[in-house]
């Protein structure tokens, strides 16, 4: 927005001058500052927005004639109009090359060409200098930016760095299972989460979580969400003298995560694996696609989906527990929807079948599931990625 007030540097050496030019642009409206020395002059191009400088110029007077420089380089965006003693019309290029922008003669033959020379070069200033703060503002406010998005980079870097640490080893054995687990994300901190815990008894309890969303609130909610599992599952042990209800688990960490009323939600499958009795026993929670067990020749996906609903959207819900007999030889694949959506997605192909197939085809694990898909390919994913792995002591 153009500013309302126009001002004026007036120098003029003439007092009589002077206070008539004075009083002839306040009567049009212009606010007029008058330069009472060299310096002064200076220290108001300084100190003020001027819009137009008006000089009477004496061309003999040296001392003008170095003022004339140094208002010439201290101010070579305003408009410079001279009023000089002029003859020929060399007198006047010479002064336009030094950086005038209007040269009237004296005496003046024309006060209202004056002023029309005045107020177009006053607009034209104006709008300069408009322009000049809305950049200046532009370039601040791009700096500003910049240093948030910096600063957020680096929030991102230490939220991912700890939601890293908090996730467990990308490969171990526990209770002669051999688990691993692998993440991408589609942007710098991730939705999904994975987390395992070997129990006293010999079990291994699991689970993956998708939290819907992208982005810082969904992973601070993951993090949440491994401090409210660990100490539910305390509770649980301690209430039933070490047996473990992941049917209770769940329901109770849909009711945190509707108490903290996060605005969010999450599916997950929980499990765990008795090892020596060669049982699965697990809990959906929305969760989709089911996981994969590949055993004795077969690979397919577990019964069980749609037996529960997504965490954090409804009071009340109830979850089911399910088993599944496990042989020596077996291999289970858990993965986040993520997984799924690498796949080509055409009313010619079925995603769910075509994941079997190339499960079938490199191997239910980690490395076959990477190899299947080119995941080490893809240089961004169109959503978060989690995989859990976990396969038998006698898997070939």
């Amino acid at each position: 927005m153009e500013s309302d007030i126009s001002q004026l540097l007036l120098i003029v050496d003439d007092p009589q001058s002077s206070t008539e030019l004075v009083a002839h642009y306040e009567w049009l409206a212009y606010q007029v500052q008058v330069a009472k020395s060299p310096l002064h002059a200076l220290q108001l191009l300084t100190e003020l927005p001027i819009h137009l400088i008006l000089f009477d110029y004496q061309s003999h007077n040296a001392t003008q004639t170095a003022l004339l420089q140094d208002v010439l380089d201290k101010s070579e965006e305003v408009p410079l109009v001279l009023i000089a003693q002029v003859e020929t019309a060399e007198d006047v290029t010479a002064l336009l090359r030094l950086g005038a922008t209007a040269v009237f003669s004296r005496p003046l033959d024309s006060q209202a060409e004056l002023d029309k020379c005045i107020a177009r070069h006053v607009r034209h200033a104006k709008l300069f200098f408009d322009n000049l703060r809305y950049r200046q503002q532009l370039e601040q406010a791009n700096t500003q930016l910049n240093e948030s998005l910096a600063e957020l980079e680096r929030d991102q870097q230490a939220g991912r760095l700890m939601q890293q640490r908090l996730m467990p080893p990308e490969q171990s054995i526990e209770n002669g299972l051999l688990i691993r687990r692998h993440m991408q994300s589609s942007l710098f901190l991730s939705g999904d989460f994975v987390d395992h815990i070997s129990l006293p008894d010999g079990q291994l309890l699991f689970y993956l979580a998708d939290v819907s969303g992208h982005g810082a609130s969904s992973a601070m909610l993951t993090v949440l969400l491994k401090t409210l599992s660990r100490q539910i599952l305390g509770d649980e042990r301690l209430k039933h003298q070490g047996k473990v209800s992941l049917a209770n688990i769940v329901t109770r960490l849909n009711d945190e995560i509707l108490h903290f009323d996060v605005d969010k939600h999450l599916t997950m499958f929980m499990g765990m694996i008795d090892a020596d009795k060669r049982t699965l026993t697990y809990c959906v929670g929305g969760h989709y696609p089911m996981p994969v067990l590949q055993q004795e020749g077969k690979t397919d996906y577990l019964p069980g989906l749609g037996s529960g609903f997504p965490l954090g959207l409804f009071e009340g819900a109830e979850y089911a527990e399910m088993q599944q007999a496990l042989c020596p030889d077996f291999a289970f694949m858990l993965c986040s929807d993520g997984v799924l959506e690498t796949i080509a997605n055409d009313e010619h192909v079925d995603q769910q079948a075509q994941f079997i197939s190339i499960l079938q085809q490199h191997g239910c694990h980690i490395t076959g599931l990477i190899d299947g898909l080119q995941l080490d390919k893809l240089e961004q994913v169109p959503d978060d990625i989690a995989v859990l792995s976990i396969v038998g002591e006698d898997h070939g």
